[in-house]
């Protein structure tokens, strides 16, 4: 996955977790990986966040990338690059309704 920049990684990561939820759960999605990378306890780059083992569901990246991702996880990339974070800094996500937190979407961030 070398060959693909960190914001086409972001957009695919986004579309495989939240494509099918409202933008601003894209945009959450993005910036829980972007938190990682800035939050010390994690990889520093995007593609180690990403590729973490047990973190994110990667078996669809190939395909997401080579379609190229959907137009709104692109911008939801490009704005959890510049800093946009509807979580407020948080790390953690999965299906709303298994544990507290932060609701958008059918995702609840923790």
């Amino acid at each position: 996955m070398e060959r693909f920049n960190s914001c086409a990684l972001l957009a695919a990561i986004i579309q495989i977790e939240a494509g099918n939820e409202p933008y601003e759960g894209q945009v959450a999605v993005g910036a829980v990986v972007m938190n990682r990378v800035c939050s010390g306890s994690y990889a520093n780059t995007i593609s180690e966040v990403i590729f973490a083992k047990g973190q994110f569901s990667t078996s669809r990246m190939s395909t997401v990338l080579s379609n190229g991702p959907k137009a709104s996880c692109v911008q939801a990339a490009q704005e959890a690059l510049a800093g946009s974070d509807p979580t407020g800094g948080l790390t953690h996500f999965r299906r709303a309704g298994s544990k507290e937190g932060l609701i958008i979407g059918n995702h609840v961030f923790y």
